[in-house]
């Protein structure tokens, strides 16, 4: 249990501001039957509402209200910081518990220490409650949200940047880049390959040429309808007019150099697939161990393993057949 209230002097409580404390009980007088706590008050019968005019004036005493539960007749206090009155004007430190007993003494027409009489029950202070965690200041909040806007905002950055590398890399261009890397290691080291770093230089440039030939016929390609092309083509050979057979001649000249473009893509495609092979093929071509042979020609060491063999067990028969004469 907690520590008793005294309802016939000030109760000084030594608490930093911030600091909650925790009241709870009730007292019931025998005049009228009138329940009362630290704050409220409820007159019988029992489902009455309570009503403001318990036993202790707070706001005299320092104190103000952070959370309450009357019908458990539980109140958490917590020093205001403000002026305490009450404290001061019976010598006590703030804040205080400032008992209102003459207060309700009067509105019973009673003397204070006769209703102080009438009163059972107990009021406590249950506990004193750490302090609750301050509030973050709004503009520390607000950098803080922003620092993860950004974060996320990084994250998502680098992650499309690693995607976009990877699709790169599985672009013709992208093999072609990684080929050439790989092929000129092979080649390091090795002076009967010189000529061949020339030939990797020039395919790299002619790669660059079919690259940028390929997006331009891309470019181009995206900005032609072949459905609305054809559609335009059903429509002039249907039609009566006598201009329909020429224009019909330059829908077909526009749709053979539409179909000429998506050859050129598809060559330049070729072409880039073409160079990214040769290049794979060079660190293949250059490795140092090159036709391996499971069985040499001339003489064999395995070959010449098994006449050895053979010849010791043609000794050990002969052996054999000596001893048995």
């Amino acid at each position: 249990m907690g520590a008793a209230i005294a309802l016939d002097r000030v109760t000084s409580l030594s608490v930093d501001r911030g600091v909650a404390v925790l009241v709870q009980g009730t007292m019931t007088t025998s005049i009228d039957g009138t329940e009362i706590d630290a704050v409220m008050q409820r007159r019988p019968p029992g489902n009455a509402a309570p009503q403001p005019g318990g036993l202790f004036d707070l706001e005299a005493g320092g104190f103000r209200i952070i959370e309450q539960h009357p019908e458990l007749h539980e109140y958490v206090l917590v020093a205001s910081g403000n002026a305490a009155p009450g404290c001061s004007a019976k010598g006590a430190g703030a804040p205080c518990l400032v008992p209102r007993i003459a207060d309700l003494a009067h509105e019973r027409l009673r003397a204070r220490d006769a209703f102080a009489a009438t009163l059972s029950g107990r009021i406590e202070v249950a506990a004193v409650l750490a302090a609750p965690a301050a509030p973050w200041p709004a503009a520390r909040l607000g950098r803080i949200a922003a620092a993860c806007a950004l974060s996320l905002l990084a994250a998502a950055v680098l992650g499309l940047v690693v995607r976009w590398v990877r699709l790169r890399g599985r672009t013709p261009m992208g093999r072609i880049r990684a080929s050439a890397r790989t092929a000129l290691a092979a080649l390091r080291g090795d002076v009967t390959l010189d000529p061949v770093r020339g030939h990797i230089d020039l395919l790299l440039r002619r790669a660059f040429e079919l690259e940028s030939a390929r997006q331009a016929c891309d470019r181009r390609l995206g900005r032609i309808d072949f459905a609305d092309l054809e559609r335009r083509r059903e429509a002039s050979s249907r039609s009566p007019s006598p201009e329909a057979r020429e224009a019909l001649a330059w829908i077909d000249a526009e749709a053979a150099e539409a179909h000429r473009l998506r050859r050129d893509r598809e060559s330049a495609k070729v072409g880039l697939e073409r160079i990214a092979s040769a290049l794979a093929v060079v660190p293949l071509r250059a490795r140092e161990h090159r036709d391996v042979r499971a069985r040499l020609s001339g003489r064999d060491p395995v070959d010449a393993l098994a006449e050895e063999l053979g010849a010791r067990d043609d000794a050990m028969v002969d052996v054999d057949a000596n001893l048995r004469r």
